[in-house]
Formats: C-alpha cells, structure tokens, sequence
C-alpha cells in the first residue's frame, strides 16, 4: 500500500521527538550507579535524583510507574496535532495519515519499552542482564497503547463526514463524467435535429 504525502513529515516528526525523548529523559537512566547518579525533570518539572544506591524499591517504581506516561501521551497529542494541521494545510484527506501516524508511534512506543527493559535488566542484573528475568511492561504498554487507540478513534471523529452523494461522486467520477457529458451530447443533437 502507497503512502500518503504526509507520510515522510509524520515520521520525520515522530522519529524526532522519540530521539529526544529517549535522549533526555531514557537514557541518563542507564548511568544509574554511576558515581554522580542521576537527575532527570519529571513531566510534571519536578526533580528526580538518585545517587549511591541500587536500583529497587522507590528507583523501579518510578521508572516504571508513572514517569514515562505523561512524556509519551503528550508525544501522542502533538504528533496527532501535527498530523492534522499538516493535513488541513494541504487540503488532505486525513484519514489515511492518521492511521500512518497511530501505526508510527505504536512502533516507537514499542521500541521504547524494549529500551526500557534493556536498561532496568542491565541495572538489577549489575551489569550481567543475563542473570536477572527482563521485566515485563505489558501493564505499562497497555496504559499507553489504550491511550494511543482512543486518541486515534477521537481524531478519525473529528473527520468531516462526507455525505451519501459526495461519496458517491467520490467513488464514481468516471461514470458521473461521462454520464454528464453523453447527457450534453445528446442534449446538442436533439437541439440540432428539433
């Protein structure tokens, strides 16, 4: 199946914000024992620090409890603002690049998650992953595909409904043409004959 012309932009624009995200707010956990430990502005512009201690407790259920959501909701709310301001713009049907847009940030959704496991394995596994069961986000990806979903289904809503005859004119340009034409032809003749 073809692309729609927004395609390259939307994911261009999803690429990005996942770049950064992962950048800024992902990775420094990663560097979680290191000696300066870490400090990353929650959603919400609180601080989170931690320093000298393992990765438990109150460290795993931040990174797994609500810190990440507010980050990728708001990722999702924008990508699918751009989409439609991108659409309106060049006068195009969104519905395609809006199902291109929930399919795009399912895929980073995804690879974000998985990130997430390497770099918690890697921390309570202290530095062999091996050695401890990877987390399962299922809990934490269902939150935010819901989310995904129902924002998906609220835009396609947004869509201008098209009437029965705008659809079927849609549908049948040809034959409406031809029709119309065959129909002035005719119309000619019988002026010239009559």
């Amino acid at each position: 199946m073809k692309n729609s012309p927004a395609y390259s932009f939307i994911k261009e624009h999803v690429e990005n914000e996942f770049t950064a995200f992962n950048k800024e707010k992902i990775t420094p956990w990663a560097f979680f024992k290191n000696e300066s430990g870490i400090e990353i502005t929650a959603f919400d512009g609180s601080k989170i620090r931690y320093k000298g201690i393992e990765f438990e407790g109150s460290p795993k259920l931040i990174f797994w409890g609500n810190f990440t959501q507010p980050f990728l909701k708001d990722i999702i709310s924008r990508t699918f603002a751009k989409t439609r301001e991108f659409c309106q713009k060049y006068k195009l049907n969104a519905e395609k690049p809006l199902k291109e847009t929930t399919l795009l940030l399912t895929d980073h959704v995804h690879s974000m998650f998985e990130r997430m496991v390497d770099i918690d394995r890697r921390l309570r596994g202290k530095g062999h992953p091996e050695s401890v069961a990877a987390h399962d986000p299922g809990k934490e990806l269902g939150v935010i595909t819901s989310f995904l979903n129902e924002r998906y289904q609220a835009e396609l809503s947004l869509l201008p409904k098209k009437n029965i005859l705008n659809k079927f004119y849609e549908e049948q340009k040809f034959w409406v043409w031809l029709i119309g034409i065959a129909l002035t032809f005719i119309g000619i003749i019988i002026k010239i004959i009559g």
